[in-house]
């Protein structure tokens, strides 16, 4: 073989792949902001990858319309030196035009993109140079390529569109990419400066004298309001308000919320720190968390009018392009805790909200809706909607705690099967309770509490007649619970002594009390059971080709069998190839077939799974979600919004 060629060909199939990737199915890191206010219009950027040909954004729900801008990707250093060279000779032409006056910016700018458009440059070009130079020369920066695209676009937001969390998809002449998370807010909202910001003029060396400021602090706002900022390596943002004496100040942050887990970073999340400062600097508030939620929450009164500040990092002072925030401050609505956390499905139920500044506490008579399942509520106050919170929804009938059942003699008893609400709420304070149940048969105890946003830490004792202990757990890990690092609800499944009785204790591990440390013991019957994750929640395929599918299999309570599979209402020519499950595995990966006539938009993909338990057929959902990497090594299933396919003939790569 030619030596000569021997080298040349593993370059050419090198350039060949990398070509190829530059099609591939695009991939989104983050969306800054990540929100925006009902009835607004504004500017949204995304990083990622292989982000080529966009053609517009997918996201849940109404009322919003994007626009897609342009792509922003930076040459190879060859094309940037191919630049620089142009610009160069440019500058001869551009020397005459220094010293002129602020006024004169808008005509000068004029001139300066007229001149580039003779040497084959534009102010896009010259931004990529920048953009290359920054990252090159910047020590703190950190050159990652998964978000080193960047797409424009433009958002509108249609005035009455419902606040909340939505997904977002962008969507590129190769494909759909993953979801990622935006919220529609109910305030005004505002941008940080950017302390990265190209500017034409000053890039030209012909910035007027005074007409760039450096100081990236925003000018006093006004309350209520949602601030949208990024944190770069060894940032502190901040921002000036003012607020009159008595005001009860709710500060809420969001950044772990927005984007889950970060796969190459510790603890595998922007992990923020805010704290409230005085006219002169003195810190009167700071918080890192709120409860065992990362991200932080202020509660403060303002002891006298004046001017305050805010002050947000990340923890160890990291920082990267997708560090990404939202924090709401003013005198907002905020609950704290629910009594009681949930109700049978079609009942009325007496609810009580704990909180900050609302204006009712208490709802006699809440219609329960009849579907099972965790809801969300809300409340009102002078500043409108508060934060949700979770709402538990059974089909069993439920009874509430009585004290004094702190000891084995004095347990409550429990119907069978049945649900009792209560709450670790004094020092010391440990429940009991009395199940009769079937003896030699199965017995479920299960804690709802942390993912219906209590603190409390359960763990679940279980005792025979006599005071022995049968079964003990404190953190029972639930792979459904995607957005879940500390597994703190308890639940054991035991068998029933030959009486058929037994006794649970509930406590709190970390020996932590108070009203919010409120919970749901529910007692069933130990059936074996399963629960279904399908990823990615975004699929790709060529018309009469084929996207690939993972299938997860959560078993609970021994169930080993095997779960056949299929599609659930699918459009007339989607086929799931693959399957059953085979038993005692854990996952499988599959195909779904589409036919070759197939256009229009994105397909919502619905999965099920079938099994038989114990006799009885059994039919399961697949919930959507990604597959998502936390800190190198830890793995999650979040859920998202939906399982969508995009059929597309992507275009060829280019000729290495």
């Amino acid at each position: 073989m030619n030596p000569r060629a021997s080298v040349l060909l593993p370059l050419a199939i090198a350039a060949h792949l990398a070509g190829a990737s530059a099609f591939g199915a695009p991939r989104i890191g983050y969306v800054y902001p990540a929100g925006g206010q009902a009835g607004s219009s504004f500017e949204v950027i995304m990083g990622g990858q292989s982000l080529d040909q966009p053609l517009g954004v997918v996201v849940s729900g109404e009322g919003i319309q994007i626009e897609v801008v342009e792509h922003d990707k930076i040459p190879s250093a060859q094309v940037i030196d191919d630049y620089r060279d142009k610009f160069r000779e440019l500058k001869p032409e551009l020397e005459p035009l220094k010293g002129s006056s602020p006024g004169d910016a808008a005509a000068l700018r004029k001139t300066v993109i007229g001149l580039l458009d003779g040497a084959e440059l534009d102010e896009k070009k010259l931004r990529l140079m920048w953009e290359y130079d920054r990252r090159r020369n910047d020590p703190k920066q950190q050159l990652n390529t998964q978000i080193g695209e960047i797409v424009r676009v433009r958002v509108t937001i249609d005035s009455g569109t419902e606040p909340g969390m939505r997904h977002w998809r962008l969507q590129t002449a190769a494909g759909l990419s993953n979801p990622m998370r935006f919220v529609v807010g109910n305030h005004p909202e505002r941008n940080e400066p950017e302390a990265h910001r190209f500017d034409l003029l000053e890039y030209a060396g012909l910035a007027p004298a005074g007409s760039r400021s450096t100081d990236r602090t925003i000018d006093p706002i006004t309350l209520p309001v949602t601030l949208n900022g990024r944190i770069l390596p060894g940032e502190v943002d901040e921002f000036a308000f003012h607020a009159k004496e008595g005001e009860k100040l709710v500060v809420s942050l969001q950044a772990r919320n927005l984007i889950p887990y970060l796969a190459d970073a510790v603890p595998g999340w922007f992990q923020t720190v805010v704290s409230l400062h005085d006219a002169r600097g003195r810190e009167l508030a700071y918080a890192d968390d709120y409860r065992f939620d990362p991200d932080p929450v202020i509660f403060y009164k303002i002891p006298r009018e004046g001017e305050y500040r805010l002050r947000i990092r990340d923890s160890i002072y990291r920082g990267r392009e997708d560090f990404v925030y939202r924090v709401t401050l003013g005198e907002l609505p905020f609950i704290t805790g629910i009594t009681p956390l949930g109700a049978k499905a079609g009942s009325e139920v007496d609810l009580t909200f704990h909180g900050a500044n609302l204006s009712e506490h208490h709802f006699p008579r809440h219609l329960v809706p009849n579907e099972t399942g965790i809801v969300e509520l809300t409340a009102t106050g002078p500043g409108g909607r508060s934060n949700p919170i979770a709402f538990h929804v059974e089909s069993m009938d439920e009874d509430a705690e009585r004290e004094d059942n702190n000891r084995l003699g004095a347990a409550n008893p429990v119907a069978f099967p049945g649900l009792v609400n209560g709450t670790i709420s004094v020092p010391g304070d440990v429940d009991f309770f009395k199940v009769e149940g079937r003896g030699g048969r199965p017995v479920s105890f299960e804690i709802f509490a942390r993912r219906l946003g209590s603190p409390l830490d359960a763990n679940l004792t279980v005792y025979d007649d006599d005071g022995g202990m049968i079964a003990y757990n404190d953190d029972h890990e639930n792979p459904a619970a995607g957005l879940t690092t500390h597994h703190a609800d308890a639940r054991v499944t035991v068998t029933l002594p030959g009486n058929g009785r037994c006794f649970v204790r509930v406590a709190d591990t970390q020996n932590r009390y108070g009203y919010a440390h409120t919970y749901r013991l529910r007692v069933t019957e130990g059936v074996p059971d399963f629960a279904l994750r399908a990823t990615p929640a975004s699929l790709n395929a060529k018309p009469g080709a084929s996207a690939r599918l993972t299938i997860h299999v959560l078993r609970i309570d021994g169930f080993d069998g095997p779960v056949s599979l299929g599609l659930k209402d699918a459009p007339e020519g989607f086929e799931l190839k693959g399957g059953p499950v085979p038993a005692g595995e854990d996952k499988l990966d599959v195909s779904i077939a589409v036919p070759y006539n197939h256009s229009g938009d994105p397909v919502a993909i619905r999965v099920e799974g079938t099994a038989v338990i114990d006799g009885k057929t059994v039919v399961v959902e697949a919930v959507p979600a990604e597959d998502m990497m936390q800190a190198f090594a830890y793995r999650h299933l979040v859920p998202a919004d939906r399982l969508l396919l995009e059929v597309r003939t992507p275009p060829e790569p280019p000729n290495p």
